[in-house]
């Protein structure tokens, strides 16, 4: 069950107790704060889907200045959230997905939709991506005029060293075959791919408002 914001009305305890290592990671920290006048700012969060077997959450993290003499001025951060391989929790922004009639349809549904808008890809492609972080290698088919390039080794996102036997380039796209991908702080699992051909992806992170802080790949 939803609530009129397409939250959902109840959720597991597992999603609490990762959210609660969220919060304990600095990403927000739920509460209220105000003073004798009544006025002060809560914060608060709720669930929208869930996926227990990729231990995954999208969550809205919302803020609310509130002053007996004005409105109320509410702003909301959402999140995919999960854990590392490391066990350490993080929280990558996102859009929202509560507009998608397709992601409000069950918890999980919620999370394919978000995923499939991370990685610009279909539902029927998640099961094959092969992801280090924020970079995900797509099954691809090479587009028409896509140019072999020289480079052998790039960073993406400041932090993923790839590497590939063969690289093109069509517009803003890299497609690879024979590749690794290493992450330079070490919080990630070494990844190698070799067989076909993959676009390149850096999932895309979306504006927050301040009050939350997004953990860094």
């Amino acid at each position: 069950m939803r609530n009129r914001y397409g939250a959902l009305t109840s959720i597991p305890e597992w999603v609490r107790a990762l959210v609660g290592e969220v919060q304990k990671a600095g990403v927000f920290q739920s509460g209220v704060v105000s003073d004798k006048k009544n006025r002060g700012v809560a914060v608060n969060w709720d669930a929208y889907g869930y996926d227990e077997a990729q231990t995954l959450a999208v969550i809205q993290v919302r803020q609310c200045v509130f002053n007996p003499k004005r409105y109320s001025r509410v702003r909301k951060d959402y999140y995919l959230v999960g854990l590392l391989e490391s066990g350490a929790p993080f929280a990558h922004p996102i859009d929202s997905p509560a507009r998608s009639k397709r992601a409000m349809t069950t918890p999980e549904a919620c999370i394919r939709y978000v995923q499939t808008k991370l990685w610009g890809c279909e539902e029927e492609d998640l099961p094959h991506i092969i992801r280090q972080g924020d970079v995900a290698l797509i099954p691809a088919r090479l587009p028409r005029g896509a140019e072999l390039v020289e480079e052998e080794e790039i960073v993406l996102a400041g932090s993923h060293r790839l590497r590939a036997k063969r690289m093109w380039r069509s517009g803003e796209e890299v497609f690879v075959a024979q590749t690794s991908l290493h992450h330079l702080p070490g919080e990630h699992s070494p990844v190698r791919h070799d067989s076909g051909i993959r676009r390149v992806v850096v999932a895309p992170r979306a504006s927050t408002w301040g009050f939350s802080a997004p953990t860094l790949d």
